[in-house]
């Protein structure tokens, strides 16, 4: 009877029992995580519902409480086929880890081609932006500096530097890591990277603990492609611009059992043409000799009238070789080494007219009128060293340990010889600049993430950073100067961190907090005067956000972090540069930081497959912000009436407002994405003469449309539109730009041939306003920007091998894979 009852109950105990489905989800293009895709288990008899769970930031999933049986489990994400695979829960082995499982994006069959489902040019998720500029047509044949003029709520101005949502406090990261083609992470060189390198362009404009606190406006993130397809691959490509440009670059890819090998060689020649304008007037008080032979004090006006036109010569050379070894499918270790070299030539005339009007006077009295001619030439060496190493654990999914290491030497150089003509008369001096810097940086990282449960996550690290900079200025004039000319600046940053975020779920409800603590040591020193200052503080930076899943398909967000910009060497340097003695330079040691305080609320929605609307409110306060401060002063060692500009704690910042972004397919031949934002910049303070109260509604907008309307042939247009934003003493003025693209596959779709037509309409200008107590001034810039660029590129190796094969396999239905268990 006993064992009558036993057997009886047996299938009730095993029914009883529960256990567990874990796996990660990866493109399997990119092998990059798939966060918040839907994996879903369906019971094999009747393809009932019977647990489901939404993949993590890192692509893991966990379905729990699974009773013992055989199911069918189901993994969805946007614009990615549904992956089927077979599984089964026993007695014997009730946690089931399934590993890695790879999805392949979406393909349709349209007669007898198969055209492979992409990733929309942007993609809105709730932390950040992606813009895919691989796939971005009009990016073709351009630089970094190119590719982010094209990423929403990014401007880049003539001179490349690089402002996110109107502030210029933005930290650079290639593969998220400080680099010399980002100047260290401070963006002056990113013309050194071709855009053929670069996969996508990551805007975070909340960051959680784990990144670095530097960027008081958020992080770009560039992410150069990667390849690690079997056996050899590689992509040529040739092009040539109007008006004397030229690029090329080879990529080679080798991947063979433990070991990838790459490299990439970029080669650029560049020739821009330029011109602008300045109208300045300024007004101060003077000390004339009266009619009775004493001093007497009287307003003066000077107006300054410039015109300037020139002409740059850019080479550049980009070589990057490295390569990744897996000891273990766990263990992989990565050696990269990129070294640049750009060299560049530029002449430029600029034509003054100065004129001066005193108080009570009916016209004007001529200062003085002259013609400067400057030659520059410049050359710049830079290298990134960079060894990676990760780990993972097989037996417990989600548990990772990273370590990386990256050394940066930066050696750079320019001379500009000048030579002005006085039209009215007089001498013909000749003078000449010599700059010299050099910037080694080095940085240490380890992060370590520990699971907990079912959906907690504990991530910690430590990062270390160092920069050394030496900037040496000579100027030499053959006429007799009244001051010092000479200017060695040596300075010195030291950045300790140390973070730890905790983060989990509860039902819908997701959250994550965290605590970065960073301690920062700065050393400056001017040798020509023996003057120094010391600086040594400790930050700590909480961040926190919560999500919550109003469906499948929909998801709010909620998100704070503190952030920091600290004072860069060049804002810094107690030097002043008189090589224009009517605008004056000087460096401010006494900076303190800026402290941003950033809050974000997002709602993300679906809409199918091919649709998504994303729309995030932020407001930002940010104090003891850093602005430039102009001011019309005597000089102290002419008495002239000159412009003097600095750097200054000015007060806060304050901005506000709406970010949208969309993407949607009208048609199957027809994709569309676009992205707007409104909001409101306050800055309040004051400076030495004056206080600081400016503010106004900013607007920008993005549109990208891609039509396929044959065969083959893909066509782009995008549009740009940027409002006037204020400064502290003026307003950069409206921009607007149009770019044109078309790409025609050829060669059994081995090669593309693409045309890009940059401004088509000619409109991207950069000019700005200035005002002040006695100071007016209107700038109109305008770079050479409508450019017109053919290129060709081939690609060769096994991944052709590969889509050749795939086009003679047969297609499958709308849901499956070409594979039997519907992953790859």
């Amino acid at each position: 009877m006993l064992l009558a009852l036993l057997v009886g109950l047996f299938p009730l105990l095993v029914q009883a029992q529960t256990g567990a489905i874990r796996g990660t989800l990866l493109d399997a293009a990119t092998n990059q995580p798939l966060p918040f895709a839907n994996v879903v288990l369906l019971r094999t008899q009747d393809s009932s519902f019977v647990a489901g769970a939404q993949t993590s930031d890192n692509g893991v999933f966990s379905l729990v409480n699974v009773a013992v049986g055989s199911y069918s489990l189901r993994a969805t994400a946007l614009g990615y086929r549904t992956g089927r695979k077979p599984v089964a829960v026993t007695a014997t082995a009730p946690d089931l880890q399934l590993g890695i499982l790879r999805l392949r994006a979406t393909a349709t069959q349209l007669k007898d081609v198969v055209v492979q489902g992409e990733r929309a040019v942007v993609q809105g998720n709730l932390d950040k932006k992606v813009v895919n500029v691989a796939k971005d047509l009009t990016a073709v044949g351009g630089t970094a500096s190119d590719v982010l003029q094209n990423v929403p709520s990014v401007t880049v101005d003539q001179n490349g530097s690089v402002s996110l949502r109107g502030s210029s406090a933005v930290t650079i990261f290639i593969d998220g890591k400080p680099s010399g083609a980002a100047g260290g992470g401070r963006a002056t060189s990113l013309d050194q990277i071709p855009a053929s390198q670069i996969e996508s362009v990551e805007v975070i404009t909340n960051p959680s603990a784990r990144y670095d606190a530097e960027g008081a406006a958020g992080i770009i993130n560039i992410v150069l492609k990667k390849n690690r397809k079997d056996g050899l691959n590689g992509v040529a490509t040739a092009g040539i611009g109007s008006k004397d440009k030229y690029n090329g670059s080879l990529n080679l890819n080798y991947h063979k059992g433990k070991a990838n090998v790459f490299s990439t060689y970029d080669f650029r020649q560049d020739r821009r043409t330029g011109y602008g304008s300045l109208d300045q007037t300024t007004r101060g008080q003077v000390t004339r000799t009266g009619s009775n032979g004493l001093p007497q004090s009287t307003e003066q006006l000077l107006t300054l009238r410039q015109n300037r036109h020139g002409v740059n010569y850019n080479t550049s050379h980009a070589l990057r070789v490295g390569v990744d070894y897996s000891f273990t499918p766990e263990q992989t270790l990565t050696f990269s080494v990129q070294p640049r070299y750009n060299e560049g030539h530029s002449w430029e005339n600029i034509y003054s007219r100065q004129t001066r009007q005193l108080y009570g006077q009916v016209s004007p009295d001529s200062v003085g009128t002259n013609n400067r001619y400057n030659s520059t030439h410049s050359q710049n060496r830079s290298a990134d060293i960079t060894l990676d190493y990760r780990r993972t654990w097989a037996e417990h999914k989600g548990r990772e340990l990273t370590a990386s290491a990256i050394y940066t030497p930066l050696r750079g150089q320019s001379t500009l010889d000048s030579r002005l003509f006085y039209l009215d008369g007089g001498a013909t001096p000749q003078q000449q600049q010599s700059f010299r810097n050099q910037l080694n940086q080095g940085s240490g990282q380890v992060d370590y993430v520990q699971p907990f449960g079912e959906k907690g996550r504990f991530e910690t690290g430590a990062k270390s950073v160092w920069r050394r900079y030496d900037n040496d200025y000579r100027f030499t004039s053959s006429v007799p100067l009244r001051f010092d000319p000479s200017n060695r600046f040596l300075y010195q940053e030291y950045i300790q961190a140390a973070y730890a975020t905790y983060g989990n779920a509860s039902g819908h409800l997701s959250y994550q907090a965290g605590l970065r603590a960073e301690q920062t040591n700065t050393h400056g020193e001017q040798l020509s005067t023996g003057q120094q200052f010391r600086r040594s503080y400790l930050n700590i930076f909480p961040s926190a956000v919560l999500a919550y899943e109003l469906s499948e398909d929909q998801q709010v967000r909620l998100s704070y972090s503190k952030r920091v910009q600290r004072p860069d060497q060049g804002e810094l340097n107690p030097f002043t540069d008189r090589s224009d003695p009517l605008n004056l330079n000087t460096g401010n040691p006494y900076l303190l930081p800026e402290y941003i305080h950033a809050v974000e609320l997002g709602h993300q929605k679906f809409f199918g497959k091919n649709s998504s609307f994303t729309t995030t409110a932020f407001y930002n306060l940010e104090t003891q912000t850093i602005k430039g401060y102009r001011e019309v002063i005597a000089d102290p060692l002419t008495g002239n009436q000159v412009t003097s500009n600095t750097r200054l704690n000015l007060g806060d910042e304050t901005n506000y407002g709406l970010e949208l972004v969309g993407a949607t397919s009208l048609a199957s031949f027809w994709k569309l994405n676009g992205t707007a934002s409104a909001f409101r910049r306050i800055i309040k303070g004051s400076g030495p003469s004056s206080d600081i109260n400016n503010s106004n509604f900013v607007y920008t907008s993005r549109l990208n449309t891609t039509i396929t309307p044959v065969k083959k042939l893909d066509l782009q247009v995008s549009v740009n539109y940027r409002s006037p934003v204020v400064t502290a003493q003026g307003r950069r003025q409206t921009s607007f730009n149009t770019d044109f693209a078309a790409k025609y596959t050829v060669l059994h779709d081995r090669g593309s041939l693409s045309l890009r037509v940059s401004d088509v309409f000619n409109t991207l200008r950069f000019n700005f306003d200035a005002y002040g107590p006695g100071l007016d001034a209107v700038s109109h810039n305008k770079r050479e920007s409508r450019i017109a660029f053919l290129s060709f590129s081939y690609q060769f190796g096994q991944q052709n091998a590969d889509n050749a094969n795939q086009r003679r396999r047969p297609q499958q239905g709308p849901s499956e894979t070409n594979s039997a268990n519907g992953f790859e």
